[in-house]
């Protein structure tokens, strides 16, 4: 088997450790098992493009190391050809790598994707955009953009960039006006917060959720009801405590396909970590089994 590996030097976990080691780590993991190793080590900006390449070569399956942000370019890129993609868990969250159980080490990760199986998941799009773990619309667009701001701005770290971003967002609590049809009839709702999640979010605690089940062709459906910062303090209090889903203010569905509709023309959403705004109305759908991985064996 010949597996195409592109790793993102710019991310995180790579930052501080010689990059040659972590190549070498990862390219004798594969070899052990047998693979050929065609591996590109490049900066951020040219992930993309090279990504498109090795899709377009002979390489059987596709592994990068990176972030989300990696992850979700990688995913839009692999599902056309029907190739394998695997992920090797470089950033902060990690979210599909955690979800497939992955190990979060680098030499772990590789070790468990070489002597790995392929595994068919289902992925969510949003006018036709996929996504792997998350759109999310109302105030926390405007966290991610503020939280970018302070750190080019006053160079703080993700996290205190993150907390100081949060503060002035609720301060000023932006609300979402819209009508979300699940096939049942449209319905209004004025929210300052909505999440689709592909599959449903287990219980559980803390700010990272989970999912065990990532082929049960659903779409998760989750809408504040109550429009006051106090109400989204006490539900991320209630994520940490892992009480989030019995929270009064929360409603939450289950669905195949979710349109939301709007007066405004355009949306902003933040889609796997990335920033997007797209036209009004958003088409939701779940595409069940689209997408062949790696996982641990």
């Amino acid at each position: 088997m010949k597996v195409g590996i592109i790793l993102n030097r710019q991310a995180g976990s790579l930052v501080d450790r010689p990059i040659d080691g972590a190549e070498a780590a990862i390219r004798n993991a594969f070899q052990r098992h047998g693979a050929t190793v065609d591996l590109h080590t490049v900066d951020g900006a040219q992930c993309a493009d090279t990504i498109r390449r090795v899709l377009d070569s002979d390489a059987e399956t596709v592994v990068v190391g990176g972030g989300d942000g990696t992850l979700h370019s990688a995913v839009k890129l692999a599902l056309p050809t029907g190739k394998t993609l695997g992920v090797i868990p470089l950033g902060t969250l990690n979210l599909l790598a955690r979800d497939l159980r992955i190990p979060l080490e680098l030499e772990g990760a590789a070790e468990a994707l070489a002597a790995g199986r392929i595994r068919v998941i289902d992925i969510a799009e949003v006018n036709g955009e996929p996504y792997t773990n998350s759109s999310v619309l109302g105030f926390y667009p405007q966290v991610v953009q503020e939280r970018e701001r302070q750190r080019k701005q006053h160079r703080l770290l993700k996290w205190p960039g993150a907390a100081v971003a949060m503060a002035k967002t609720l301060y000023r609590l932006p609300l979402l006006d819209v009508r979300l049809d699940w096939g049942e009839g449209p319905r209004r709702m004025r929210t300052p917060i909505l999440v689709v999640s592909n599959n449903v979010y287990d219980d559980g605690f803390g700010l990272v959720l989970s999912r065990q089940s990532l082929d049960a062709g659903k779409l998760g459906v989750y809408v504040a009801r109550e429009r006051n910062a106090f109400a989204m303090l006490r539900l991320m209090g209630r994520l940490v405590a892992g009480s989030w889903k019995q929270d009064e203010g929360l409603e939450t569905y289950a669905v195949t396909s979710l349109t939301v509709h709007s007066r405004r023309h355009r949306l902003k959403m933040v889609n796997d970590g990335e920033i997007r705004k797209l036209h009004a109305p958003l088409h939701y759908r779940i595409l069940p089994g689209a997408l062949k991985v790696l996982a641990p064996g």
